[in-house]
């Protein structure tokens, strides 16, 4: 989050469209989570954003390399299975994300 954001949504519905260019109509709090709580301070708070639109260019920083791969459920579900996304908070994310939609089978 930056100072000038009010909260995480404002955050997430910012840094969503400066990294992607992309803006949702809605965007649905998760909750939050930590990396290792007993030696970083930092959080993720947990997004399910939806209806998104492409609306603009990406505005990265200098220090950013981002692509924006468009995925079905299925695909995303298969790389998921496969380990093939490795970042444990974004899979942490994901996970609560594919609950949240009933994606998952217990």
């Amino acid at each position: 989050m930056d100072e000038t954001d009010k909260n995480p949504e404002e955050a997430v519905a910012r840094e969503l469209l400066e990294e992607t260019g992309y803006s949702f109509t809605s965007y649905e709090y998760l909750g939050r989570i930590s990396p290792n709580p007993s030696t970083n301070t930092n959080v993720l708070h947990m997004f399910l954003a939806k209806g998104g639109q492409k609306v603009a260019l990406q505005k990265l920083d200098e220090n950013e390399e981002i692509e924006v791969v468009l995925l079905s459920m299925d695909e995303l579900k298969q790389l998921l299975r496969e380990h093939k996304i490795i970042q444990s908070m974004h899979v942490s994310c994901i996970m609560y994300a594919l609950e949240r939609l009933n994606e998952l089978k217990y």
